[in-house]
C-alpha cells in the first residue's frame, strides 16, 4: 500500500535533518578558550579539551588561532573515522605555537594535524651525567615531540623544533602514518659522553615525504628497529631533504640517513627511498655516507632518483633496485660501499650517475676496492650507468610542489660554483598575479628573504648572508651551508 505523500515528505525531512546534524563542523580553539565552550568563535575551546576527544566528532575541524598553547606532556586516544578524519589546523595567516609534547595511543586514528608549530619549551637539554647511555635522569620532560603508537595519523606541513628527544617517533603499531611537508630542526640533547635526538625516528609502516630535516643532535632520518622480534617494513621515503646530523654537538658522530635493523630485531623489507636529497656539511661530527642497512639480513630495497652528493653504503639486502640516482661523494668516501656478508644480492642497477671527488674512482664490494669498470664486471650491475671523476659543478635546483597547499613548494639549491644568487623557475607552482614569499628553511621564522607578486619571471634567491636558527638551549649553532647549498620554502602570502 502506497504511503501518503505527507508521510513521504516527513520521512525525507527527518533524513535531511539527521544528515545536517551529522555534517562536519568548524570549531575554534584559542589560548584562552575553555573546556565548557561550544567551539564557536565567541566560545572557543582550549586545546587540551579539543585534543581530549571529549568534544567534536569525526569529520570536524578544529581551527587553532594565534598564540601560545602550553599542553605539557599530553596523552590522548582521540580518533575520527574512516573517510571522516578529525583535523587540527592552524588558521591561515596566524601562528599557533604548541608548547609541549603529544603522545597518541590506543586509538584507531583518522586524525590530521597540520600547519602549526610545536616545540618543547625546555631550555635544559644538556645533561651533566656520564655513563648513563641514552637515559639521563637530569633532563626535564625527557620525551619526543610527537609520539605515535596507533595507526592512521597524518602530520602535514608542521614545524617541529627544539624537542628534548626526537621530533617524531612512530612505533611499529603506527601503521598507515603520513608525515608530509614538515620542517624539523634543532632537536635532541647532549651529555659529556653522549648525544641523541633524531628528527624522525620511524618504525611504523607508512609514508614520509617532502620533509626538511637538519641540525639535529642525532640522526635526521632514523628508520630503525632493534627490539626483540621487531621489523622495519613498508616505508616510502620520498622527496625529503637532510643535512647537519649531529651538528648541535661535538660528542658523538651521527648520520643524516640510517635505514635498517640491529639484533634482536629481525629484518628490514619493502623500503622505498626516491627523489630524496642530501648534503654533507664540512662538520666532522657528521658521517657523510648514507647508510642503507645495518647488521641483519634484509629483504627488498628500492633507491630511485635520489640526489646524494655523499657516498652510499648498503648492507645485506637480498634484492635491490637502484636506478636514476646521483651518488657523488665530495670527500674521500667510496662512491658505493656494498657489504653482503649475510646474503647474496639480486636486482637491477641502471641509469645511475656516479662521481668521485678525486681522480680515482672508488667502489667497494666487500673488502675489495675497485674501479667503476671492475665494479660493473664483478657485480653485474650498472651496465647502463656512468661514472666521472672530479667535483660536481654548475647549479642543480629542485622545486617540490606541496600536494596540500597551492602555491607552496620546497626549493633545494645545489650551487657548486658558489654563485651569490641563483634564479629559480617556479612557474609550475605559482600563478601569475599571486602574492608569494620565500623563507630560508634554516631560519624559517625570520622574515622572508624574498616576497612579492609573481610576474612569471624566475625568482632570484640569495645564496649568501643567510642565517641559521639558534637552538632554544645551550647547544651549538651550526654555521650556514651557503653559498654551496641552501633550502627555501615558497609560500603563498596570506594576511589576517
Amino acid at each position: 500500500m502506497a504511503q501518503p505523500l505527507e508521510s513521504v515528505w516527513l520521512i525525507a525531512a527527518a533524513a535531511f535533518l539527521a544528515s545536517a546534524s551529522a555534517r562536519a563542523a568548524d570549531l575554534h580553539v584559542t589560548p584562552n578558550g575553555h573546556s565548557f565552550g561550544s567551539g564557536t568563535q565567541d566560545q572557543p575551546y582550549d586545546l587540551v579539551t579539543a585534543l581530549s576527544g571529549s568534544v567534536g566528532k569525526p569529520g570536524d575541524t578544529f581551527w587553532l588561532h594565534e598564540g601560545f598553547y602550553p599542553i605539557g606532556k599530553l596523552e590522548t586516544k582521540i580518533h575520527g573515522a574512516p573517510n571522516q578524519p578529525i583535523t587540527f589546523r592552524q588558521v591561515p595567516g596566524e601562528r599557533a605555537q604548541v608548547v609541549g609534547s603529544l603522545n597518541l595511543w590506543d586509538s584507531i586514528g583518522y586524525v590530521i594535524f597540520r600547519d602549526f608549530e610545536l616545540y618543547s619549551g625546555q631550555v635544559g637539554r644538556v645533561s651533566k651525567q656520564v655513563g648513563v647511555g641514552f637515559n639521563p635522569a637530569d633532563l626535564p620532560d625527557f620525551t619526543s615531540g610527537i609520539q605515535v603508537y596507533a595507526p592512521n595519523f597524518s602530520f602535514i606541513n608542521l614545524v617541529v623544533h627544539d624537542t628534548v628527544r626526537s621530533a617524531f617517533y612512530t612505533s611499529a603499531e603506527a601503521t598507515n602514518t603520513l608525515i608530509y611537508g614538515c620542517l624539523v630542526y634543532n632537536v635532541g640533547w647532549i651529555s659529556p659522553d653522549n648525544a641523541e635526538g633524531h628528527s624522525f625516528y620511524l618504525q611504523g609502516a607508512g609514508e614520509i615525504s617532502d620533509c626538511i630535516a637538519f641540525n639535529a643532535a642525532g640522526v635526521n632520518f632514523h628508520l630503525y628497529a632493534n627490539s626483540e622480534g621487531g621489523w622495519l617494513r613498508n616505508l616510502t621515503v620520498d622527496g625529503n631533504v637532510a643535512f647537519g646530523a649531529g651538528t648541535l654537538q661535538q660528542v658523538r658522530p651521527s648520520r643524516d640517513w640510517v635505514i635498517g635493523v640491529d639484533k634482536p630485531s629481525v629484518s628490514a623489507d619493502n623500503i622505498v627511498l626516491k627523489n630524496n636529497m642530501g648534503f654533507a656539511t664540512s662538520d666532522p661530527v657528521t658521517l657523510a655516507q648514507v647508510q642503507i642497512g645495518r647488521e641483519n639480513a634484509n629483504g627488498t630495497i628500492v633507491l630511485s632518483s635520489n640526489y646524494w652528493p655523499e657516498g652510499v653504503v648498503l648492507n645485506n639486502w637480498s634484492n635491490a633496485t637502484v636506478s636514476g640516482n646521483v651518488i657523488a661523494p665530495q670527500n674521500s668516501d667510496p662512491t658505493v660501499d656494498l657489504r653482503q656478508n649475510l646474503t647474496k644480492m639480486t636486482g637491477q642497477w641502471s641509469g645511475n650517475y656516479y662521481s668521485s671527488s678525486s681522480r680515482q674512482e672508488r667502489f667497494r664490494a666487500g673488502s675489495t676496492e675497485c674501479s667503476f669498470a671492475d665494479w660493473k664486471k664483478n657485480t653485474g650491475f650498472d651496465s647502463a650507468s656512468c661514472c666521472n671523476a672530479g667535483q660536481l659543478s654548475g647549479t642543480k635546483v629542485f622545486v617540490r610542489s606541496n600536494r596540500y597547499e597551492k602555491g607552496r613548494a620546497n626549493i633545494v639549491v645545489y650551487n657548486w660554483d658558489r654563485l651569490a644568487k641563483v634564479a629559480v623557475d617556479v612557474r609550475s607552482v605559482v600563478d601569475v598575479g599571486a602574492a608569494y614569499e620565500v623563507r630560508n628553511a634554516q631560519d624559517s621564522l625570520s622574515p622572508p628573504v624574498l616576497s612579492g607578486t609573481y610576474d612569471n619571471q624566475p625568482l632570484v634567491l640569495p645564496m649568501t648572508g643567510l642565517t641559521v636558527a639558534k637552538p632554544m638551549a645551550d647547544l651549538r649553532t651550526p654555521p650556514p651551508t651557503g653559498p654551496t647549498f641552501n633550502v627555501f620554502v615558497l609560500l603563498p602570502r596570506t594576511t589576517k
